[in-house]
């Protein structure tokens, strides 16, 4: 099966359409969502892709990655290195333990050669936080809440747009309702004081397991997209890709924003701030071109009324 694709023209009736107040899509099932930048992007976790632009192209630890071992010890690498950095830091990672230290500095082995799958449970708080701040895993985020799916996929909308290709964004639903069967994929909730990122953005998490059985396979990167198992039982829409023009994305970031979903209420602290200023800026990119550039000045500076 493949994802119900549904195109949308403008940012409003997207909008319109994921709003949970439109109960005649969103009643049945329980829906998470997902926003990417590109249409042409696949549901595959950061640490698994290949190709350009993918998490350490070109270097040794991803080229000898052919194997589904060889890219779990990368993905423990990558981990490791993370913890050893909060470390040196000071920093407290929830999840973290004594025990899961010692593993991964001498006992690595044993989290990809035991009868358990990977990632293990107890990896999944320390997964979630890293992932949080941008350290790829093979954790795929979501949101309980269609709006902040919107945000993400305007915010890392590329603005240089060709217009020749009509390039698109995406939002991604998918109705876990039968999540309790899937073999493959698991949803993973971590509690809230994991991240504060992830409590404002009522984060969670699918991922791929990976049996041990299939530890000497052959590494092919996962697309949840093309599991047939989150198709449930052939239900039609139990995965909905829903798409825009790009050019629609400065206006989906507005509109957002007047609902009260951007950068400084999804990311708190001051780095949140200042990205919502970079958003605002990026808003700028899609006004009218039927407005003067008189008329765009006078509605930026809005009520301001220099001293005398």
């Amino acid at each position: 099966m493949a994802p119900l694709e549904i195109p949308f023209n403008t940012a409003r009736e997207l909008l319109e359409y994921v709003s949970p107040l439109n109960t005649a899509v969103w009643s049945s099932g329980s829906f998470i969502f997902r926003g990417q930048g590109s249409d042409k992007y696949k549901l595959t976790p950061s640490v698994c892709r290949h190709g350009p632009g993918s998490f350490a192209d070109g270097a040794p630890i991803k080229a000898f990655a052919d194997t589904v071992a060889m890219q779990v010890h990368l993905e423990l690498q990558v981990l490791n290195r993370f913890l050893e950095g909060c470390d040196r830091s000071g920093l407290v990672v929830p999840g973290y333990t004594m025990v899961i230290k010692r593993r991964l500095a001498l006992e690595r082995d044993m989290f990809s050669s035991s009868s358990m799958p990977w990632p293990r449970d107890e990896m999944h708080e320390i997964m979630a936080l890293a992932q949080h701040y941008d350290v790829p895993t093979r954790l795929l985020d979501w949101t309980e809440r269609s709006f902040v799916a919107c945000y993400f996929a305007a915010s890392s909308a590329n603005f240089e747009i060709d217009t020749i290709e009509m390039p698109r964004l995406a939002i991604w639903a998918l109705n876990t309702s039968y999540a309790h069967e899937w073999k493959t994929v698991s949803i993973i909730r971590t509690p809230g004081g994991t991240s504060q990122n992830q409590a404002a953005q009522s984060g969670l998490f699918t991922t791929h397991k990976v049996p041990a059985s299939t530890f000497s396979d052959k590494y092919k990167p996962e697309a949840l997209e093309d599991l047939e198992e989150v198709y449930g039982y052939g239900a039609n829409g139990a995965l909905l890709k829903l798409t825009l023009p790009v050019e629609e994305a400065p206006e989906l970031l507005d509109l957002c924003s007047r609902l009260g979903v951007d950068a400084s209420t999804l990311f708190p602290g001051f780095q949140g701030v200042a990205k919502s200023v970079r958003d605002w800026a990026n808003v700028q990119v899609g006004v009218r071109h039927s407005s003067s550039v008189q008329d765009e000045y006078n509605r930026m500076m809005g009520d301001y009324e220099p001293e005398m």
